[in-house]
């Protein structure tokens, strides 16, 4: 039963650990795996330039997992924890994009709204930014494939999306679905919680296994209609981090037989079975590429990128499918570089080099 509550009240006032706030209010932690430190291949294909950045950022030290239950534990937004009082957030499974403990957000927020009450257990598998495609695929995912079916009364995540609807049916479960929402803030009877599944941006071996056997015992599904073994997954939909000159790159890719894929019109086990069928992906930055995962090894993939904004994250995913990994980048002044600044501008990329990519 779910008890309607009116009002406001304070944010936290401090962050703390996970394990200190179950300590104190007598719940129990149990470690379900080690620390795994992932070390991702630089691709010999790469300029120098390309190399020695990615060189840098070629091994991430994880950190281990658990299983925590928190008595009369708080739920705010987009899978927060906090204490039953409200005064601790748990930092370390309340993500605020590597801001550091005394800085994050929700300290700062304001007067929250007093919680719904919920009875029994409630399990927390929402992550921030968990309502994008490719942080729910990479994190919340994998998040909520830790929490059996059957182990809460109620669930909250991410259940918006097409994509979050199928894998929500795939995986059963009876349990209650609460939609993470900004805003939102729940009390739980007791409060299932699993750590953050892996360092934002750097996917392990671990994740990838997992996802693609949850995806390999419902099927193989079936393809969209078109797609064949070259795709290119377009941005021309998209609002932001566009190809500024993709009239130019489309029509060369054309003159070899690709297939342009808008990604969001498809459903999920459409993309899927797209990414499982391609030899050869094409694609600018952004959350479609989260389905490498599900490419077969040796699957050559191009991703363009701009030169002021290079995140890593599918340079890493692809090295850990065993893909054939190549990276356009665009030109311009300045190194190689990540600024959030620029993580949305669109940008032009150098035709005759995704050319040279591709006859390699």
């Amino acid at each position: 039963m779910t008890q309607k509550s009116e009002g406001r009240v304070p944010p936290p006032e401090r962050c703390v650990r996970m394990i200190d706030l179950v300590s104190r209010a007598g719940g129990s932690w149990t470690r379900t795996a080690a620390a795994e430190r992932t070390e991702y291949a630089v691709p010999t294909s790469a300029g120098a330039e390309l190399r020695a950045y990615l060189r840098e950022r070629a091994v991430v030290a994880g950190e281990e997992r658990f299983m925590a239950r928190l008595p009369a534990g708080r739920v705010y937004g987009a899978g927060m924890v906090l204490s039953a009082d409200g005064a601790e957030l748990a930092r370390d499974v309340s993500d605020d994009l590597g801001k550091p403990f005394e800085r994050h957000w929700l300290l700062c927020f304001g007067k929250m709204r007093v919680p719904a009450r919920l009875d029994g257990v409630t399990a927390v598998a929402a992550v921030n930014l968990g309502a994008g495609y490719c942080h729910w695929l990479l994190e919340e995912l994998p998040r909520l494939l830790r929490i059996a079916p059957g182990e809460a009364d109620h669930l909250i995540t991410h259940a918006t999306g097409r994509f979050a609807r199928e894998a929500l049916a795939a995986r059963g479960g009876a349990e209650r679905v609460l939609a993470a929402r900004r805003g939102a803030h729940w009390a739980a009877g007791t409060l299932l919680v699993p750590s953050l599944t892996d360092v934002s941006g750097a996917p392990t071996r671990g994740t990838v296994e997992q996802l693609r056997a949850f995806v390999e015992e419902r099927g193989p599904g079936r393809a969209a209609a078109g797609c064949g073994e070259r795709i290119y997954l377009t941005r021309e939909k998209a609002r932001r981090r566009r190809v500024a000159n993709e009239a130019a790159v489309w029509e060369a890719l054309a003159a070899r037989g690709f297939v342009k894929v808008a990604l969001e019109d498809l459903s999920w086990a459409e993309q899927i079975a797209a990414c499982r069928a391609a030899r050869v992906v094409v694609a600018p930055h952004g959350a479609g590429l989260a389905n490498l995962v599900f490419c077969e090894a040796g699957t050559r993939v191009v991703e363009l990128v701009n030169r002021a904004y290079f995140n890593p994250v599918f340079w890493r995913l692809a090295a850990l499918r065993g893909l054939d990994y190549r990276a356009v980048v665009s030109e311009g002044d300045g190194p190689i570089r990540e600024e959030a600044s620029e993580g949305g501008a669109d940008f032009a990329v150098d035709v005759a080099k995704v050319r040279t990519e591709l006859n390699r």
